[in-house]
């Protein structure tokens, strides 16, 4: 029977490892960070206090019987600075309804925004993605007052009140589609949401998963029960595994990991902090007492949880325990994990056991979590931070034989010829129990040594700052000014550039601080926070209907100019990559290198102008997406087009630069022959007005007021002067070629032919048209396409309007020099 037992369940279930990529948290001690979590733990102090006087003050002033029974209740745990403060605009809720959420609601939503941040995943990208979220949660107390308050119940109180909503309101807020649940089983709570997530993700279900728990001891009640139960140590700390261990102590907080699969993680370039080997979740069954624990049953769980993984047991150096300090609960975990640790590992390399419950208190269903966080810090800086409050060890736990050893001091990591390998537990009192399974990340490729760029500090970096309000943008600014002078003293300030730009969500509040040094930066992010005045420093509120995003414009001929892109080519190596890209196919195509002739500056004929500005452009769209910025449709003008149709995903990179260089190689033919001229005239005004005229044709609607005439050399010398005889503005176009008119036609065939073998693809965003008569027309970019690209008039205000129409209300110009910009507004 025994053996049945053992070898229940199914084995066979997809053991891809699980990274962990980011982490959040909100623990006592003014810990709003990992960062400042591994401040705590590594001083060996603990964050334990007097509950704040107005947390339980409703309670005593209710009646003389309540403040008598307060007055016995243990008033030390660790408990969070405050739980009411609440950003409540930036997460667009009501002041009314987030008066009316429980607490846990609002620290989860923002720890679950911290934690997608610390692992470089702006928030609002998850939108519509099959993201899920599992939170353990077991307090209610908050929702309970609620809704004993009958006058005061109304529409949000249900919800308010819900366990549900804790998982479900962040699901909600960044419109995630995944699996979305609140766990409670009590004190292995955050663990099992964890083994859930993994679950979920090695399934298939989400790509995605935040995963963690949350405790609030918003009264006193559960504290009353426990302090009967003998389970709470009267000056409220644990003292886990210690000689004067008299149960523990409670606190609260909020901890989420955000995870992936493994291959994901490495395929997508993420930071992995950790890795999940396996997990698993059992119950104690039938013992002593519903709350009494079973060695027999946690050792059963931690050997399936190292089966699960596919790990020795033998090779584990650290676990973050249970160990929540009370008489019975750590001498039958420490029975339980001799048996399974002790088995082949030699007497002098015990397992080291700690417990994070005497820093920060026993989070109950947040408190797994809280254990979990501590162990990836404490792999991820090879380090295994003290156990607070620990003097002795407890004389009742025979430590030599179990091969167990309490880490009473700072400890490196154990050097060893294995894997760095921990443990995480979680144990309910109801008995459901869980155990996590960590291993240290796969070495990553090295970061690359500092550029000349970096080392010099000579140029000017841009760091944007949001939030909802500008209140929030000040503080967001006085707190990175900290971090710079505290824990971010040795991070590159490209990375914090990059973080900032390409890692954060955009908010309608927002700033950016130009610095070229850490001091500079700090200076002005601190005269900012302050609301001093000082160069450098650019705030304001994002334009109604930009939360749309941006639409890239990619403007045609004229935008060239001797000089572009040398600066570029020195300053921004991802502008450089993207030329050597491409040169092999100039090289092929049309005889030339692009970075050299940026360099020499020989623009002269127009084969060498086109495929310049197409090289001009791509490269450019580069180097924002590299500093965060991104496109959510484009338009591009003329030969504009094929850079805008590379940048939408139709055209590949190569692809489109072959298509340029054979577009402009065909141009030579008509060189020389043709003019082109600007009259501010509406474009169907000039239609009409040439309408009957040969030699000369309406090319480019520039703007709602003008238009763009090109044709025979003689026609186009005609209607300028007859127009400034009719005292309207005209500006001669700087070229010979007279795109957009009959001087195509002979060219239309081999273009067609050109472009026709190019592989094209579906558009991956909005793909304005301005060569077709509805812009909005999905037409595939084709070699009919492009010939119609050359050939028909530019109906460049049309694709604009039409942006416009669709709730675009922001416009980028994409070239070395603005050409069409003016035109937009």
């Amino acid at each position: 029977m025994k053996d049945l037992i053992e070898d229940s369940g199914t084995d066979g279930v997809a053991r891809e490892p699980i990274a962990v990529i980011g982490m959040g948290c909100r623990f006592a001690g003014g810990v709003d960070s990992p960062d400042a979590y591994w401040r705590l733990l590594t001083s060996g102090k603990d964050a334990i206090s007097e509950v704040p006087p107005e947390r339980w003050a409703g309670y005593a002033n209710a009646s003389p019987q309540n403040a008598a029974a307060l007055r016995r209740t243990t008033r030390y745990g660790g408990f969070l600075d405050d739980i009411a403060g609440f950003d409540a605009e930036f997460f667009g809720i009501t002041p009314r309804e987030a008066e009316l959420m429980d607490p846990q609601q609002r620290i989860v939503l923002e720890v679950s925004w911290e934690a997608l941040e610390h692992a470089g995943i702006p928030p609002h990208t998850l939108a519509g993605s099959d993201t899920g979220v599992f939170i353990g949660v077991g307090s209610d107390d908050y929702g309970r007052r609620m809704l004993e308050d009958l006058p005061g119940i109304e529409a949000w109180t249900g919800i308010g009140a819900a366990f549900c909503a804790v998982a479900n309101r962040v699901s909600y807020t960044l419109d995630l589609r995944g699996s979305s649940l609140a766990v409670d089983t009590a004190c292995s709570a955050s663990l099992v949401s964890v083994h859930l997530a993994v679950q979920a993700l090695r399934a298939g279900e989400c790509p995605v998963a935040l995963a963690g728990g949350v405790n609030i001891m918003a009264g006193p009640g559960l504290t009353m029960v426990l302090d009967a139960a003998g389970a709470v140590s009267p000056d409220g700390r644990s003292k886990s595994f210690d000689a004067a261990a008299d149960g523990y102590g409670r606190g609260e907080g909020a901890g989420v990991v955000v995870l992936k699969r493994l291959s994901q993680a490495q395929r997508d370039n993420d930071r992995i902090l950790a890795v999940i080997k396996g997990s698993a979740v059992h119950q104690d069954g039938r013992t002593n007492g519903i709350m009494a624990p079973s060695a027999t049953a946690q050792a059963h769980l931690l050997r399936r949880a190292y089966r699960n993984a596919g790990v020795d047991p033998a090779t584990v150096d650290y676990v973050e325990a249970h160990g929540t300090g009370t008489k019975a609960g750590d001498p039958v975990e420490t029975r339980a994990m001799a048996e399974v640790f002790a088995v082949g590992r030699p007497a002098d390399r015990p397992c080291l056991v700690g417990s994070v419950k005497p820093n920060i208190g026993h989070l109950e269903a947040g408190a797994g979590v809280a254990g979990l966080i501590k162990a990836v810090l404490a792999l991820h800086h090879e380090h295994i931070p003290p156990q607070a409050n620990f003097e002795e060890p407890n004389p009742a736990i025979p430590w030599d034989e179990a091969r167990l050893r309490v880490v009473a001091d700072p400890t490196p990591w154990p050097a060893g010829d294995h894997t760095r390998r921990a443990g995480v537990s979680g144990y309910g009192y109801g008995g459901t129990i869980g155990h996590i399974v960590l291993e240290e990340a796969p070495e990553a490729v090295g970061r690359p040594e500092p550029t000349e760029r970096e080392a010099a500090d000579t140029v000017v970096r841009l760091f944007p700052i949001f939030a909802g309000t500008e209140a929030g943008v000040r503080a967001n600014a006085a707190g990175l000014a900290d971090w710079l002078l505290s824990d971010g003293a040795d991070t590159s300030l490209d990375d914090i550039a990059t973080t900032l730009a390409v890692h954060r969500s955009p908010a309608p509040a927002r700033a950016v601080v130009t610095a070229h040094d850490r001091d500079r930066l700090v200076t002005r992010l601190l005269a900012f926070a302050e609301d001093k005045p000082l160069d450098g420093i650019e705030s304001g509120t994002a334009l109604a209907g930009a939360e749309r995003g941006a639409v890239w414009v990619f403007s045609g001929h004229g935008s060239q100019w001797i000089g572009m892109g040398r600066e570029l080519l020195a300053e921004e190596p991802v502008f450089a990559r993207v030329l050597d890209e491409i040169e092999p196919v100039f090289l092929a195509e049309i005889g030339f290198s692009p970075r050299q002739v940026l360099i020499d500056g020989d623009l002269a004929e127009v084969e060498r102008i086109q495929p310049l500005i197409f090289a001009m452009q791509v490269a450019l769209a580069a180097v924002w997406r590299k500093h965060g910025l991104a496109p959510a449709a484009v338009i591009g003008h003329s030969v504009g087009e094929i850079a805008a149709a590379v940048v939408a995903g139709t055209l590949g990179l190569t692809d489109g630069a072959r298509l340029v260089c054979r577009r402009s190689a065909l141009l030579r033919r008509v060189a020389g022959k043709g003019a082109m001229l600007m009259v501010a005239l509406p474009f169907d005004e000039v239609g009409r007005q040439l309408a009957d005229r040969s030699g000369a044709a309406a090319a480019i609607s520039a703007s709602p007021r003008s238009t763009v005439v090109a044709g025979d050399v003689a026609a186009i010398e005609e209607l300028a002067t007859r127009w400034e005889g009719e005292s309207l503005v005209v500006r001669q176009v700087a070229s010979d070629v007279a795109f957009h008119s009959a001087h195509m036609d002979p060219l239309l065939q081999e273009l067609r032919a050109a472009a026709e073998g190019l592989p094209i693809s579906d558009p991956r965003l909005p793909l304005y048209s301005t060569a077709l008569a509805d812009p909005r027309s999905d037409a595939p970019r084709d070699g009919a396409y492009w010939a119609d690209n050359l050939r028909n008039p530019v109906r460049f205000t049309q694709a604009v309007t039409a942006a416009v129409e669709d709730g675009f209300r922001v416009f980028v110009e994409v070239s070395g020099h603005p050409v069409v910009a003016h035109s937009i507004g």
